[in-house]
């Protein structure tokens, strides 16, 4: 149980402001305090991407990619769908020009960099063939797989579905699959905790965010955001993060991005927590 406040700060990085039109669909958004801001735009059948407030044209077709941080020199683009194995994974430069392509598999429901290099999580894996039936893979940036959950692991529960995917500490992921409330993998050890609680997280989770021994979430169906300490039961409320979220890495500030058409807009949420490094 907390003993201390908790707070929930945002931040608005992007807003109609920021645009040269008036009508936009933000598609995609990604937050690195070293890097800036990166998103994807669609804008009268036009898609774009926006690299520190600089609009350049897509090199893909796809209204509807991910859009992730790399590093300072490079972004990657993530096309959900690959049918007859056609390149989905798309390495960029900051000038937008396409310097490395690959494979990775049919129905991405998720994408996390992190230094060891990209997980893909993939939507209904145990009725698929191929990469996607793993349902969880570590990809190094030579578009081959490291880790895969179904192959590599050979003692975990079975997952039917991940509802959604954070970087952790190193090389760790944690996911909340459908069914099982937390669990962290560390793929050099091929490792696997799993944590039961808090049972609050199986009830509808859209985002997750890790950082210290404390999980903070958002539920799809209310936008409420809650915190807790792992292994333990008792949520407590945070306050609302409406739109699209999604968890940030534990290196980033912020633990949470989030965007939303209705405002058209894209802001940043921190939460405020001393109890996550230090006993209280």
């Amino acid at each position: 149980m907390l003993k201390t406040p908790i707070h929930l700060i945002e931040q608005v990085v992007f807003s109609s402001d920021d645009s040269r039109f008036k009508e936009y669909s933000i598609r995609d958004a990604d937050w690195q305090d070293q890097n800036g801001l990166v998103l994807y735009l669609s804008i009268k059948g036009r898609n774009w991407l926006i690299i520190n407030s600089e609009w350049i044209p897509s090199p893909i077709t796809d209204p509807n990619p991910f859009v992730r941080w790399i590093d300072q020199d490079r972004i990657v683009l993530v096309q959900r769908r690959s049918g007859r194995f056609e390149r989905n994974i798309f390495v960029l430069n900051l000038a937008g020009e396409i310097i490395a392509s690959f494979y990775a598999g049919d129905a991405i429901e998720d994408i996390v960099v992190g230094p060891e290099g990209f997980w893909l999580s993939y939507y209904y894996g145990g009725f698929r063939k191929g990469l996607s039936s793993e349902k969880l893979v570590l990809f190094g940036w030579n578009g081959l797989p490291i880790f895969k959950y179904e192959t590599d692991l050979p003692d975990k529960p079975d997952i039917l579905e991940i509802l959604a995917l954070v970087k952790g500490e190193n090389s760790a992921i944690w996911l909340v699959p459908l069914l099982k409330p937390l669990v962290e993998i560390v793929p050099e050890s091929k490792s696997i905790t799993i944590y039961n609680e808090p049972d609050l997280l199986n009830k509808g989770t859209f985002s997750v965010s890790i950082r210290g021994d404390f999980v903070y979430f958002v539920l799809e169906d209310t936008k409420w955001a809650y915190a807790c300490r792992i292994g333990e039961d008792l949520a407590q409320p945070v306050g609302k993060i409406e739109g699209v979220s999604r968890g940030l890495a534990p290196t980033e500030s912020y633990n949470f991005i989030s965007r939303s058409d209705t405002w058209g807009e894209v802001k940043l949420y921190r939460i405020d927590n001393k109890e996550e490094y230090f006993l209280v």
